[in-house]
């Protein structure tokens, strides 16, 4: 998902690479669209950060939520 979003998709095409649960947020996320990206790319690069130095102490890791 992150390679995706770093390529500059179009904003019509998110809806199934995100996956939008309601209507709404997808319109909210398009109103202020490179901004979105860039955070959602941030977001995502640090879970990946906290992962991996998890992954060296922990068995395992749950990611509970929607």
């Amino acid at each position: 998902m992150k390679q995706v979003l770093q390529s500059n998709p179009n904003p019509q095409s998110l809806k199934d690479t995100i996956g939008f649960l309601y209507d709404y947020s997808e319109k909210e996320f398009r109103e202020n669209y490179d901004i979105n990206i860039k955070q959602l790319i941030s977001m995502m690069t640090e879970f990946q950060k906290w992962i991996e130095q998890k992954s060296s102490t922990t068995k395992f890791i749950s990611v509970l939520g929607i």
